[in-house]
Parts: structure tokens; sequence; C-alpha cells
């Protein structure tokens, strides 16, 4: 087991790497209804205090972990407005194009459908993994469609909320109901659809 730390001691980044990697293969290997803090514990070799440190539930970790598999798919992806410059059309486009082509990627397909049959399965998991995971994503791209109102690339009265929901839900969909395949020429004709009505007065 391992001892606690003592306070202001930074956290070992290459730790949690060794973590988020053991809860990806436990979790593609067992399933969310297979995986626990003593299995992600074990696959990396630490105490599972050292979990519970980083991570409150297993809810928590896992949203982290797919979040980690996302970012091993494609590394350089940055969520749109986050010190990112161009126009708003500009960042959309490269941020979604990444995020479907991530999805494509049979190992993280299969993490995301963990997530969300994790999220299906508890009112309290979905809850916790909506907050760790899916709303950063989600508060990204609805800031960058405003900004784009704001310099005026987008028409003002769009429901950028909705626009955010079909964008993010459009691959998850093709996910659920294509065999893990998300093909990204659909889903960049879906952004130029939405993108040109926004454009519309």
């Amino acid at each position: 087991m391992d001892e606690a730390r003592p306070p202001g001691r930074p956290r070992d980044i290459s730790r949690d790497e060794a973590i988020l990697g053991a809860a990806r293969e436990v979790l593609l290997s067992e399933g969310y209804a297979g995986l626990s803090m003593e299995k992600v514990a074990a696959a990396a070799g630490v105490g599972k205090p050292t979990l519970y440190r980083r991570w409150s539930s297993k809810a928590a970790l896992v949203g982290d972990a797919v979040l980690h598999s996302f970012l091993a798919v494609a590394p350089d992806v940055r969520l749109p407005g986050r010190g990112i410059t161009g126009s708003a059309t500009q960042q959309l486009t490269d941020w979604f194009r990444a995020y479907a082509t991530s999805a494509g990627d049979p190992r993280h397909a299969a993490m995301i459908l963990a997530l969300t049959a994790a999220a299906a399965e508890s009112p309290h998991d979905a809850e916790s993994l909506y907050r760790h995971h899916t709303s950063a994503q989600h508060d990204a791209v609805v800031s960058c469609l405003r900004s784009g109102v704001s310099s005026g690339e987008f028409r003002a009265d769009a429901d950028l909320e909705a626009v955010a929901d079909a964008l993010i839900g459009s691959v998850l969909y093709q996910l659920l109901t294509r065999t893990n395949d998300v093909s990204l020429p659909r889903t960049e004709h879906l952004l130029e659809i939405l993108l040109a009505g926004l454009r519309q007065g």
C-alpha cells in the first residue's frame, strides 16, 4: 500500500499515466461492469488509496481514462476557443475532425461505448461522467459558437446548445448504430450543413 502523500507534494504524472493506461486496459477487456478500483490498482502496480487520492469514484476515473484515450489518438487536438487563434469556423472544423477521427479508432470507440454504458447504468454515474468528461467539450463548443456570433460570423438567433448537441451526439449516434464505424465524410458533411445554417440571415 502506498504511503500517504505529504501536503504539497506534486503528483507523479508518470504514475497518473500508468493508472489511466491500466484503467483503459481493464475497461477494454472487462467492460465497465467488470472494472473496479481494486483491479485498476493491481494492474497499475499501486495501492487503492493512490487511486482514491486522485479520483473519488470509478466513474470519475473512467471519464479521465476516456479523455486520456482520446488524447493518445489525437495528441495535438485542443478544444475550440482554448487559446487557439483563427475563426470560429476553423476552430470547430479542426476540433470536429479530430473528434470524429479519434472515435473511428477501434480502441477509442470501445472506450466511448463503455462510457455510454456506464452512463446508462446509473443516473449518479451519468451525472459524474458528464461533469468530468462531456461537459468540458460541450461548453468549449458552445463558447466557440458564441464567439462566432459576437464576431458576426454566425447568426445571433441560433440555438447554440442544440448545435453543440448535434455535433457531439452525431458521432456517438454513428458509434451506436454503425458497429463502431464512424464515417469522417458523413460527420464533415453534417458540420458543413450546420455551419451553413448558422451563417444564413
